[in-house]
């Protein structure tokens, strides 16, 4: 209904299988666990990064359930 009103929509998701199923009309793959869609606790830099390829996403993903994967990727804490 908010697509119909104009109003662009885009998602955000890990399985890219589960994202085709799903069909949303814009999508986004990440390399995060489940509920990290934006990336490390604390790492308002890449956060912040993410935020706003998802906000150009939506002024550029023209193709109805076009799927753009990110190119980040998980980055682990340095070990102790």
């Amino acid at each position: 209904m908010i697509e119909e009103e104009g109003i662009p929509t885009i998602s955000m998701g890990n399985e890219p299988d589960r994202m085709a199923r799903i069909k949303p009309p814009r999508a986004l793959q990440v390399k995060f666990a489940r509920g990290s869609m934006f990336g490390e606790p604390g790492n308002v830099t890449r956060q912040r990064r993410i935020l706003l390829d998802a906000l150009h996403a939506l002024q550029t993903m023209t193709e109805p359930g076009e799927i753009r994967k990110l190119p980040y990727q998980w980055k682990r804490p340095d070990p102790a």
